[in-house]
């Protein structure tokens, strides 16, 4: 009764399981058919019709929005299967195959899934409420314990039918054991099974008692399912903090203790041996450079500090991009290495831009450190142009590139690309999530475009300044 929604990670492959879901997915049409046709022959009353129609409609919203579980280790749960048992209880197994069937459909349709997962899906849900409907029907004598029994039983079946199929569409895909897989897929899934099983039941009861009654059970299972999202995202939330926290650790600790190093020993040299005035001036060299990658380090941490606390807010006025520019520019040639060279490209004349100098430099300053950091060798390119009531400033390197599937996650904070450092380039992973965030506060926008061995762009244009 639990619906984890196995069939939309990419982890299943239906390529592999043809034999599974083809038959399922015929089986689920003859079925299908057989109760449209049985639903034509019946005289039902306006009120069956709109009682169906009601329940549909609600199994299609559950099923478009399922609930993450706190403590459930199998994805969002699909509350629509509470309407579909109902649906089956009430009405019998013709039109809860039907409903089952619209409701799953809809939202494939509307996920634009894959038509083997779509196919899948449907048939599994129209086999599950078909046999929910047939069980349950057992039961009716006419009496509430009959008509709780048989929603009991109803669950039970949809369950059992909804469980036996994933698996085995899990297992034929991943190659293992079907009866392990079933019995690890039951105990995970059974909490919500009972859940919803109780569900199910009390909303038959209200829905034989009088219909109108039955929709005040959607306000309780509206603010439990808004409730339980609220919560999964929170911990998730609090989760990732923990991650990040645990991460931010273990960076700044590996960056630290190789400056530190680098200070402590030249120190120690200076102080304990006799050296010439050469020795002297590379060994206090290494302390001024390794003091400067200290001090770089720290002032990023303290700058996502005030980013998170909201307190970094820029001050926006016009700056002329081009003298900005040229003076970061000039302080990078100061301490490039041999082979490598920085130069500017601009549109001429260009206009002021609105944003705050000061953060515009910082962003500057470390997309062209970025620059120079990967490329080692080769031409560092920083173009300025105007674009649409925008000013978009460019720095291409002809460093490794980024591979696609990295071009979003670089912007994350900690996020690197070498996180082992194979390629001797280090760093704490915060100089790209501060300069998003910055040129974000100053209303512009920052994108990167690269191809693995062909250099990368960075790019971000900010709102050209108003006229007074």
């Amino acid at each position: 009764m639990a619906h984890t929604h196995i069939l939309r990670s990419s982890r299943v492959r239906l390529d592999a399981t043809v034999a599974v879901w083809v038959p399922v997915a015929v089986s689920g049409g003859v079925t299908l058919i057989v109760a449209v046709a049985s639903l034509a022959q019946d005289n039902l009353s306006w009120h069956d019709i709109v009682g169906i129609a009601l329940l549909i409609a609600a199994a299609t919203l559950a099923e478009a929005f399922p609930v993450p579980i706190e403590g459930v280790a199998v994805g969002s749960t699909s509350l629509a299967t509470i309407f579909l048992v109902a649906g089956a209880t009430i009405y019998g197994w013709a039109a809860a195959a039907v409903a089952g069937f619209l409701a799953m459909a809809l939202v494939e349709l509307a996920w634009r899934r894959p038509f083997s997962r779509a196919a899948f899906n449907c048939g599994v849900y129209v086999l599950a409420a078909a046999g929910a409907g047939g069980v349950a029907d057992r039961f009716q004598d006419g009496t509430l314990l009959g008509l709780s029994l048989g929603a009991i039983a109803a669950a039970g079946t949809f369950y059992v039918v909804n469980i036996a199929l994933l698996a085995a569409v899990v297992t034929r895909s991943r190659g293992v054991a079907y009866g392990p897989t079933l019995t690890n897929y039951a105990q995970l899934t059974f909490v919500p099974f009972t859940v919803m099983a109780s569900l199910a039941v009390i909303l038959v009861v209200l829905w034989d008692r009088s219909p109108f009654v039955a929709v005040v059970l959607v306000g309780p299972l509206l603010a439990t399912a808004l409730y339980q999202r609220w919560i999964h995202g929170a911990l998730n939330r609090l989760r990732e903090f923990d991650r990040l926290k645990d991460e931010f650790i273990a960076i700044v600790s590996h960056e630290l203790r190789t400056p530190l190093t680098s200070v402590y020993g030249a120190a120690m040299t200076l102080e304990k041996q006799q050296l010439d005035d050469d020795r002297q001036h590379q060994l206090l060299e290494i302390i001024s450079t390794e003091a400067a990658r200290l001090s770089h380090l720290l002032d990023d941490i303290l700058w996502v500090s005030r980013l998170d606390s909201g307190s970094a807010r820029p001050y926006i006025t016009p700056v002329e991009p081009l003298p900005l520019t040229e003076e970061v520019v000039d302080a990078a040639r100061t301490h490039l290495p041999g082979g490598l060279s920085v130069e500017i490209l601009h549109d001429s004349p260009l206009p002021e831009v609105a944003a705050d100098p000061d953060r515009l430099r910082q962003v500057l300053v470390n997309l062209i450190e970025n620059a120079v950091k990967y490329s080692r060798e080769g031409r560092v390119q920083v173009r300025l142009g105007s674009h649409y009531g925008t000013v978009r400033f460019s720095v291409r390197d002809e460093g490794p590139g980024i591979p696609l599937s990295q071009q979003e996650r670089i912007f994350e904070k900690f996020y690197r690309l070498d996180p082992n450092m194979t390629k001797g380039v280090g760093g704490t992973g915060l100089g790209l999530y501060i300069c998003r965030e910055l040129v974000d506060a100053m209303n512009g926008d920052i994108w990167v475009e690269s191809a693995p061995g062909a250099g990368s762009t960075f790019s971000f244009e900010l709102p050209v300044a108003q006229a007074p």
